[in-house]
């Protein structure tokens, strides 16, 4: 189950890792963007973390519509993809109490399709998406499979940084990058990049032995 300390937990050790891979995502982002994706997830990821501190007493769902506030108000496009993502999380679970273990697949699912109408996206589009979708799928389908949610974590790990590396025979169709498409080819997508890290964290929070992708 996942309860408030660990959500508090996870955004506090996702914003460690994106501030240590910050010149790796900003040059990602650099190859056909504004080469500014790392600087703004840590923007997006300090305001998270500044709303929810350690010893915040929200419930998991009100902790996940605060963060939703607190990354939503970053500027470009990837706030409001996260934004409705944390939303739509939210919407998915009880109003009290810890996040279930076998509410988590309908949780993450639900992040994920509105990853996919706010940016009106399809996996192969070259964005995160090409990462959470298939990580999402793994997870649920290990979860119905009777995996515990440590072993389904480990297989959405393994899913989405498959994603990742695929993203790089990829020409960008969405955002700023598709005015580069054929640039972006041979080079990871930076919001898959940065969504493969928020995995990644995940399972070293639950005590996996994670390698970055």
């Amino acid at each position: 189950m996942i309860d408030t300390p660990t959500l508090v937990a996870f955004f506090g050790a996702y914003l460690t890792e994106i501030e240590a891979k910050q010149l790796m995502l900003d040059r990602l982002d650099a190859v056909a963007g504004d080469g500014d994706h790392g600087a703004t997830m840590i923007m997006g990821m300090r305001e998270v973390v500044a709303a929810l501190p350690p010893g915040s007493e929200e419930s998991p769902k009100e902790a996940l519509r605060v963060a939703a506030e607190a990354f939503g108000s970053v500027g470009g496009s990837i706030g409001p993809l996260w934004g409705t993502a944390l939303v739509r999380a939210a919407r998915a679970v009880a109003d009290d109490g810890p996040i279930d273990d076998s509410v988590l697949p309908e949780m993450i699912l639900a992040a994920v399709v509105g990853i996919r109408e706010r940016g009106r996206s399809e996996v192969g589009d070259k964005t995160l998406l090409d990462v959470m979708h298939p990580a999402a799928d793994a997870f649920a389908e290990s979860m119905r499979d009777g995996s515990s949610a440590r072993s389904a974590l480990e297989r959405a790990i393994a899913a989405a940084q498959a994603g990742l590396e695929e993203t790089a025979g990829i020409a960008a169709r969405r955002g700023r990058a598709r005015r580069a498409a054929e640039r972006s080819v041979g080079s990871v997508d930076p919001g898959a990049a940065s969504a493969c890290l928020a995995w990644e964290t995940a399972g070293r929070l639950a005590g996996l032995e994670v390698d970055s992708a």
